[in-house]
């Protein structure tokens, strides 16, 4: 090859790389950022958020890897109606399989078990804090769209909205709008 050739070649290498160079550092590493939080104010069914990360952050909890198990465990088990219907609890609230993270509480299945694994016994999460990582409005006077009231039980005895989960209790949610 003469050495013109081999010039003229380097530089049309170098101007590929060159130009390849804004396309191949733009290219992101791992996932990308969590979007915002967005708290759902609409009607019934509501999905599990899929980007958790931005959830656990708004609810107050540490992002705590998947495997992760708390000293003492236990479940809640919550029962959610709307204007008379039964609301299904998905799975997945609390959890960013993209991230392998997970808050203290969780759910893995639709039968209203979630899962409480806190990183000390005395740390004692709430109904509220559910509802955030679910990314549904919950107060003391709506629930998604129904504003009309909020009844809880727990264990079939009234409780505050915001009463905290505690160990094997039956939590019953009931609002109309």
């Amino acid at each position: 090859m003469r050495v013109g050739t081999r010039r003229r070649a380097s530089a049309l290498a170098a101007a590929v790389a060159v130009g390849l160079l804004p396309v191949v550092s733009g290219c992101q590493v791992g996932p990308a950022p969590p979007g915002q939080a967005e708290i759902r104010s609409g009607p019934p069914p509501w999905d599990a958020p899929r980007d958790a990360v931005s959830y656990i952050d708004k609810a107050g909890f540490e992002r705590l890897p998947l495997d992760f198990s708390g000293p003492a465990p236990y479940t809640v088990k919550v029962a959610i109606t709307v204007d008379g219907a039964g609301v299904q609890i998905p799975a997945g609230i609390g959890v960013d399989r993209v991230r392998a993270e997970q808050a203290a509480i969780h759910t893995h299945a639709t039968d209203g078990v979630v899962y409480v694994e806190a990183k000390t016994k005395a740390e004692r999460p709430t109904l509220k804090q559910f509802f955030e990582l679910w990314g549904v409005r919950y107060d003391g006077k709506c629930l998604g769209e129904a504003c009309s009231s909020v009844t809880v039980r727990v264990d079939g005895r009234p409780a505050p909205w915001d009463t905290k989960l505690s160990r094997e209790s039956l939590i019953q949610v009931e609002a109309t709008g």
